[in-house]
């Protein structure tokens, strides 16, 4: 398990005082990075050997979100790795270590000079696997939504350089931040559930299908064909 503690910063709050949907997903997308980076399997050693860990999917479940200078600790840990795919738990908790957030993911390393999925180096699986880290007690992870055929078109998202990360794709904290922000009823997100199916590059327009249900929202975020970038579910 690895984790930094953390003090939440006004630049990381939204507009009712509380941790940004996208503030949150940083700081998880941060400390995998973190860990990675200790461990010498961050960027610089994945670009050497044209390598890449591409997040598959998410499943967040929120009890309650920090608020300004609130002192929280982000924790992640690799629980389990299957062919090329990587299972990967993250949590956030407050000062007295109860769990405010708890996520469950899944990443496939891929190969980017061959572009394809591949599986991991020995040396990778036996840094991030010590044997002692299990699965959070959680909502389930869904790997593949049910797209609705029913929707609402929503405003068309024009990919930036604001929103890039390394890899030159649209960062996939942005998508759900992108998915939030199209909705404009006020509510507390309890979980969301995201699946990535093709990355957006600069200038991609991405034209949202917006389907609303009892208490969650769906949003594709599609291209011109109809085509998925992501999907986003918000329960509240």
């Amino acid at each position: 398990m690895y984790s930094f503690n953390e003090r939440i910063r006004y630049s990381e709050l939204g507009e009712d005082g509380e941790l940004s949907l996208l503030g949150l997903l940083n700081l998880f997308q941060d400390c995998s990075t973190f860990q990675s980076e200790d461990l010498g399997l961050g960027i610089d050693y994945l670009q050497n050997k044209k390598e890449a860990w591409w997040v598959n999917s998410w499943q967040i479940d929120i009890n309650r979100l920090p608020v300004l200078a609130e002192s929280v600790e982000v924790g992640t840990f690799a629980y389990d790795f299957k062919s090329f795919y990587g299972f990967r738990n993250f949590f956030l908790k407050d000062k007295n270590g109860e769990f405010l957030v708890k996520a469950d993911s899944i990443w496939f390393h891929y190969d980017l000079e061959n572009k394809r999925p591949t599986k991991p180096t020995d040396e990778a699986l036996n840094k991030y696997l010590t044997g002692h880290d299990r699965h959070l007690e959680m909502t389930k992870i869904v790997r593949k939504f049910d797209i609705p055929s029913e929707y609402e078109s929503g405003n068309e998202i024009i990919v930036t350089k604001n929103d890039l990360d390394t890899n030159h794709h649209m960062n996939n904290a942005i998508y759900v931040s992108k998915a939030r922000n199209l909705i404009d009823e006020d509510f507390k997100v309890k979980k969301i559930g995201v699946q990535y199916k093709k990355a957006a590059v600069l200038h991609d327009i991405i034209l949202p299908r917006i389907t609303r249900n009892e208490n969650s929202y769906i949003i594709n975020l599609a291209d011109r064909g109809g085509d998925t970038y992501a999907v986003i579910k918000f329960e509240y």
